[in-house]
């Protein structure tokens, strides 16, 4: 038969140390009184059987002697023992509570160094764990500048490609996308892209292809077009959100499709917008000093606070436009059309209005003089 396993004893659970001081809560009141009780003891011992003991067998006197007053004599030397005895537990007891002192003195001494030792050893941690940290952002920070260059370098060869116009604009919104997440990197975005745009304009399917032209063609032409535009666009939204001037001025832009594009505060100076659509687009604070912007399409566009000292705007379309504190001093306004436009605050002086139509136009605050 086999034997049935044994059941194991249940084991007793530790104590724990809460239940001490309970259970020993009555040893600490019973050794006090233990200790005063002896102390006691020993005083009454020293100061009475004592005394007469130390006198008699120590000093050899007889107490009992015949050569002894009844009272007093026997009285003095008691009291003189006593007070021997009174004088020398008291220089024990000084001696004690010096070397008690001494004791508390070199275990706080102790305590301080080992604290200072901890605090110590807790600075150094506190520096190695300050350190690791660096070095851990240090790694992330290569680390993530490693992948920036790896899509900078990838977004480069989409935007060179030749056979794919699609390829190149996946290169242009990737750049931005670069530089919206690498502030570092974004002037440099910039100028390749300004770079870009300067390049390509020199394409002929860029500008705006006549209505006679081929569907097939047209296609050509609205996809190159479309490129310049979506860089040019890019450009001005870096711009707006980080305060950022892009050089383009002096460039030929002239019949490109511009309309709503963002280029506040852009350098245009002297850049070629003939006839180019730029209708409701964002041109606040632009420097278009001696820009060309005969024919062009400004309707709705905002330009307020604006440079446009000698542009030449004869013969373009601002209905509508925002033209508050810009400066168009010198500015050729021949035929142009102002009908609507926000003219106030604007400098005028010097201005070649002739045959500018202001219908409806606000000129508060506006300046005339030659």
């Amino acid at each position: 038969m086999s034997e049935s396993p044994r059941t194991p004893p249940p084991a007793t659970p530790p104590a724990s140390e809460e239940d001490e001081p309970v259970r020993h809560r009555w040893v600490r009141p019973v050794l006090i009184v233990l200790g005063t009780t002896a102390v006691l003891a020993l005083l009454f011992v020293l100061l009475w059987p004592g005394t007469t003991w130390w006198v008699e067998h120590v000093d050899g006197v007889d107490l009992d002697g015949k050569d002894l007053e009844a009272g007093k004599d026997r009285q003095d030397l008691l009291d003189n023992a006593r007070g021997r005895f009174t004088a020398l537990a008291t220089g024990i007891l000084a001696a004690i509570a010096i070397a008690y002192t001494a004791a508390n003195a070199k275990s706080a001494r102790r305590t301080a160094d080992a604290a200072i030792k901890a605090a110590a050893s807790s600075e150094q941690t506190t520096r190695a764990s300050i350190h690791s940290a660096e070095a851990a952002m240090r790694t992330a920070a290569a680390t993530e500048q490693g992948l920036v260059t790896g899509r900078y370098t990838a977004a480069i060869t989409q935007l060179g490609d030749k056979d794919s116009i699609d390829i190149r604009l996946g290169g242009i919104y990737a750049l931005e996308r670069i530089a919206t997440d690498s502030q570092r990197d974004d002037p440099v975005i910039i100028e390749v892209l300004a770079a870009f745009v300067r390049e390509h304009l020199e394409d002929d399917d860029a500008r705006r292809p006549p209505r006679d032209n081929a569907p097939r063609l047209r296609h050509k032409a609205n996809l190159e077009c479309y490129r310049l535009r979506a860089a040019l666009a890019v450009l001005g939204r870096r711009t707006h959100d980080n305060d950022i001037r892009p050089d383009l001025s002096g460039l030929d832009l002239h019949q490109l499709d511009l309309s709503r594009i963002t280029l506040a505060n852009t350098g245009l100076f002297s850049t070629d917008l003939r006839a180019a659509d730029l209708g409701a687009a964002d041109l606040r604070a632009a420097n278009l000093n001696s820009a060309d912007l005969s024919g062009a399409n400004l309707s709705g566009a905002d330009l307020s606070g604006a440079n446009l000292v000698s542009a030449n705007l004869s013969g373009a379309n601002l209905v509508g436009a925002n033209l508050n504190s810009a400066n168009l001093s010198v500015a050729n306004l021949n035929g142009a059309d102002l009908v609507g436009a926000d003219l106030s605050l604007a400098d005028l002086s010097g201005a070649d209005l002739d045959g500018v139509d202001m219908d409806g136009a606000n000129l508060n605050g506006a300046r005339w003089t030659a």
